[in-house]
């Protein structure tokens, strides 16, 4: 059976850290939309937000987003359970219970509590349009990566959690 060259990723890619490659490229996608909208912030300066109360739910979020990516960081590491009939991998453990991505979403959250926060429509929209690029491209990067990786346990894990919410 020939494989696509694009899809095919060698087991020493995926134990070497691909995966963690693939995700802190779609970081960036995020903190560019930051960066961009700060400058169009400065170019064109909306205040559309002026009520005060938009900076507290802004510092909510980005409070939020943070618990959310450490509890999701802190669950990841006990994906793998070794016991006397082999390896056992639990991916529904703490937020990956409910989202595929919870790391994603509490970047989301922060990112656009911080446009919130700072004043700046174009920092949501830009994040917003990040949110979309990662889901279609890098997200589906790390899942193919994932499936090599794990094998039927993470299509069954796949099948019954969203990637989202």
């Amino acid at each position: 059976m020939e494989e696509d060259i694009n899809t095919k990723v060698s087991d020493d890619n995926v134990r070497h850290g691909m995966v963690h490659f693939v995700l802190s490229h779609s970081y960036v996608v995020f903190l560019m939309a930051i960066v961009l909208g700060a400058i169009f912030n400065i170019i064109y300066n909306f205040n559309i937000f002026l009520n005060p109360i938009y900076q507290y739910i802004g510092l909510i979020m980005i409070m939020l987003g943070s618990f959310l990516i450490y509890w999701s960081q802190s669950t990841s590491r006990y994906i793998k359970e070794n016991t006397e009939h082999g390896v056992i991998y639990n991916f529904e453990g703490g937020p990956y219970k409910y989202s595929r991505n919870p790391t994603h979403i509490g970047v989301a959250i922060m990112t656009l509590g911080l446009g919130l926060l700072v004043n700046s429509l174009f920092i949501i929209i830009f994040v917003i349009a990040a949110y979309i690029v990662t889901g279609l491209i890098f997200l589906k990067a790390e899942e193919k990566l994932l499936e090599q990786k794990y094998g039927q346990k993470y299509l069954d894990y796949k099948n019954k959690v969203k990637i989202w919410l």
